[in-house]
């Protein structure tokens, strides 16, 4: 079986289920069914003797419909957050691309809080839950881990967008020429010359795709306790010296 060979690594509430949607559409790219995989951040993973037959194992019964297109796509965005398993997936095949979608990462933490609560998993107010995030988050490590209803998982909020040390290790580990780096607002707003830029990185041919909106969630009007979440997570962010110049591959 052929090798998945372009991830989308990340990151969540960035757009990588448009981005995924739009390459489905290409005749040269196979989406794994269900788009994420959740393979190299499964929580049996690293208990595999062969974690390689583990992963293999995995794809193809995601691939039941593949019929030869020569990029095969997982779109799993949690993968750059966590370093073992973004080396995991990089050691599954060391000539595979990757594509790193960035949001703002006020907006993004934003997006993931309002979809936790829309889902069940938060509970809390959002100033709350900015606030006692980095408590819930130890206290989950110590617990259960990386289990796919950890908070770990759904209410890592503010901590997601620290993208400094994930680009640092991205680059330490995978050869620039491998990684596309893109920001939301490009795929939004600047649809068909990033579609190119894609098309480009990945030596596919053009392929006319329209633009889309492929989810938009209706948010409510911020309340007082929502706008000082706000101003948190943006001093949140000041203090930790995120800016744009960390989201640039070295030598940019």
């Amino acid at each position: 079986m052929k090798p998945v060979n372009l991830h989308i690594i990340g990151v969540q509430k960035a757009g990588t289920t448009a981005l995924a949607s739009f390459l489905q559409q290409h005749p040269s790219v196979y989406v794994v069914e269900g788009k994420e995989a959740h393979i190299f951040d499964h929580p049996e993973y690293s208990a595999q003797a062969a974690p390689q037959d583990f992963a293999r194992r995995q794809y193809q019964r995601r691939m039941q419909n593949y019929q030869g297109q020569p990029i095969i796509c997982d779109a799993t965005p949690i993968t750059v957050y966590q370093p073992t398993f973004l080396r995991a997936c990089y050691h599954y095949n060391p000539q595979a691309k990757f594509i790193l979608i960035l949001r703002d990462p006020v907006e993004r933490a934003i997006s993931h809080y309002l979809m936790s609560k829309r889902t069940g998993q938060e509970s809390r107010n959002m100033l709350s839950a900015f606030v006692l995030e980095p408590l819930r988050l130890a206290i989950a490590a110590r617990r259960n881990g990386w289990a796919f209803n950890s908070p770990l998982r759904t209410q890592s909020y503010l901590h997601r967008g620290l993208y400094r040390k994930q680009l640092q290790f991205l680059y330490n580990l995978i050869p620039a020429t491998q990684v596309l780096v893109l920001r939301q607002q490009e795929l939004k707003h600047a649809h068909q010359q990033t579609l190119l830029k894609i098309f480009s990185f990945l030596d596919i041919h053009r392929h006319p795709i329209a633009p889309e909106t492929v989810f938009a969630a209706p948010e409510s009007p911020p309340g007082w306790l929502d706008r000082l979440a706000r101003r948190y997570a943006r001093l949140y962010f000041r203090l930790r010296g995120e800016s744009d110049i960390h989201w640039l591959p070295p030598g940019s």
